[in-house]
């Protein structure tokens, strides 16, 4: 059989995506993702080169995708995670900004000069905000909790924009830490359509701890736009 037209079953594409079955199903089902269905019980097979493409898309179509970006400046931190999450909103993904109250009203106010509905969004609860909370575990919870509420909700893509560099973990606690934080982060998104944009600032790390940052998040050697400073 020839590679382009190879096909998988489920179990087998989701390993390929590294995402949840029940993951597929819901982007087939919504067309986002093309699948055969074979036999009298229309099981789904997906061709090697349709899943290719899917992980070669750009990264504000990708349901399951964790990458990092770096800024130089406040405003390039601003300007940067307000772009992403207006992205997400215009793509119908619930988006969630992670900050400092501090990092956030700016972020806000860029939106809601763009977006005269922006309020509406946030009353619908189609952009939530929050804060980093002061533990890892604390956080990964939340992040469990969020995302399963938002999907039970109906939700079918979401989408984060953290300024992790401006939370507490990363703030005060050892940078190891912070790359431990990233991997249990990794496993637990995959269980969920989400695309995560990690934010750090450029002028807080060594070029060494930058290269690490960037290893922690494979998904920028797919989708190499997604990794800028600004």
């Amino acid at each position: 059989m020839a590679f382009d037209s190879e096909l998988l079953d489920i179990a087998q594409a989701a390993a390929l995506l590294r995402v949840s079955e029940a993951s597929l199903r819901r982007w087939t089902n919504a067309g986002r993702l093309a699948c055969r269905r074979i036999g009298g019980r229309r099981e789904r097979r997906f061709r090697r080169a349709d899943l290719m493409a899917f992980l070669e898309g750009d990264v504000s179509a990708t349901p399951a995708s964790h990458v990092c970006g770096f800024y130089a400046s406040d405003l390039g931190r601003t300007r940067q995670a307000a772009s992403l999450v207006e992205n997400g909103l215009d793509a119908g993904s619930v988006c969630i900004l992670t900050a400092q109250l501090r990092v956030r009203e700016p972020v806000l106010a860029r939106l809601a000069r763009r977006r005269p509905l922006l309020r509406r969004e946030l009353e619908a609860k189609r952009l939530l905000v929050s804060e980093y909370a002061e533990t890892a575990a604390t956080q990964l919870e939340f992040w469990e909790t969020t995302f399963g509420a938002a999907i039970r909700d109906g939700a079918r893509a979401l989408r984060v924009v953290g300024d992790v560099s401006g939370g507490r973990l990363a703030r005060e606690g050892d940078f190891d830490q912070v790359l431990e934080y990233e991997a249990a982060y990794e496993r637990l998104s995959r269980r969920f359509p989400v695309t995560t944009a990690c934010l750090y600032d450029a002028r807080s790390h060594s070029g060494l701890e930058t290269a690490r940052l960037v290893q922690r998040h494979p998904d920028l050697f797919r989708h190499p736009s997604a990794h800028s400073v600004s």
